[in-house]
């Protein structure tokens, strides 16, 4: 009979100290960060460090101790459902709004368009005649093909004229760059 010999993952410690001033001394309550690991498991801690030993040795000493505990009783992280390649038009049709009533319009998009109802697309200043309202729902649509805005809450325009501007010279790549409060107000800022 041949034995199996088990072994266990190294243990990875990582350490990250504070930058030493002039005598090389880090200074009085400095943060000091380490990450422990063992396997796919792992624990991170932050500590005061002083330049002393003992603080590395005591942090270390409970690092270690905290992913013994960790490892009796592992987290369970669930794994994400795959997403199948038929799956989109289905789910297009899905995400589709609810008919309650509200009159929508249709924002134009790069591939297509969306249904938005009318009162999530608001002009409070500037122009509010029906050439803002169409370049408000142009910009709208590329917030949506940018993904920074869903087209299902509410957004205002303060000035349609000066989010062209902003938007004009930007690509759809570009958009991610930004967030939806950098270009209209959102729900989450809306009083």
């Amino acid at each position: 009979m041949s034995e199996t010999k088990q072994t266990n993952p190294p243990t990875v410690i990582t350490l990250t100290l504070p930058t030493p001033t002039g005598g090389g001394i880090p200074p009085e309550e400095a943060t000091a960060t380490l990450l422990i690991q063992r396997g796919d498991l792992a624990q991170v801690r932050q500590f005061h460090y002083h330049g002393m030993l003992a603080d590395l040795t005591d942090a270390i000493r409970k690092a270690s101790e905290t992913l013994g505990l960790i490892e009796e009783c592992p987290p369970v992280i669930p794994e994400l459902p795959k997403e199948k390649k038929g799956k989109s038009k289905r789910k297009a049709k899905a995400d589709t709004p609810v008919d309650d009533g509200e009159p929508t319009i249709e924002v134009p998009l790069k591939k297509g368009t969306q249904a938005v109802k009318m009162s999530h697309i608001k002009i409070v200043a500037g122009d509010t005649d029906a050439a803002a309202y169409r370049q408000a729902t142009m910009l709208a649509g590329r917030l949506i093909d940018g993904k920074l805005w869903d087209g299902k809450t509410p957004i205002r325009f303060e000035n349609v004229t000066e989010v062209a501007k902003k938007m004009k010279h930007l690509t759809i790549k570009d958009l991610s760059l930004f967030t939806l409060d950098d270009c209209v107000q959102s729900a989450a800022t809306i009083d």
